[in-house]
């Protein structure tokens, strides 16, 4: 006989930081908050994300996809405005969609369940938009491909 699943929810790294918690106990956390953006738990602000070269590493987009888990959580990032929210740039959305295609071809398949939760809820997507990471890719570049040619149709003309 087998035991029953027992659901878990799962932990990210930013499970315990507090409004109180010490900043000399989070130096890595701040240092990548100031260099890269995200999500300051303890003050509420969302930095979008900055700097995102291909020096990304398997842990360097889990810690993102933490932080963007964390501020959806928190109340942040709406439907209308993730790409404005998390991105500083069009390059850093096309780079971090970049990392998410590197991040599931190194062999991240499963999707943690709060990152699939933040992500349909702050993207605007669908199940199908998120089993993965490379389908959040797809997502983000499929909203950023959606933003540019928003950009480009003029407005209606004021009488």
């Amino acid at each position: 006989m087998v035991t029953a699943y027992t659901p878990r929810i799962t932990s990210t790294s930013y499970d315990g930081i507090h409004a109180d918690t010490p900043a000399a106990d989070l130096p890595e956390l701040l240092e990548r908050i100031e260099s890269r953006g995200g999500f300051d738990p303890r003050t509420g602000l969302l930095t979008p994300f900055k700097n995102i070269s291909d020096d990304f590493d398997e842990s360097l987009i889990n810690q993102m996809l933490d932080s963007l888990t964390a501020a959806v959580e928190a109340g942040l990032g709406t439907r209308d405005t993730f790409l404005k929210d998390f991105f500083a740039t069009e390059q850093d959305v096309q780079n971090f969609a970049d990392a998410l295609d590197e991040y599931s071809a190194e062999g991240t398949f499963w999707v943690n369940d709060r990152h699939f939760y933040a992500f349909i809820n702050a993207a605007n997507a669908q199940e199908e938009h998120a089993v993965t990471y490379d389908t959040m890719a797809e997502r983000i570049r499929e909203l950023a491909e959606q933003a540019q040619e928003k950009a480009k149709k003029p407005g209606k003309p004021r009488h």
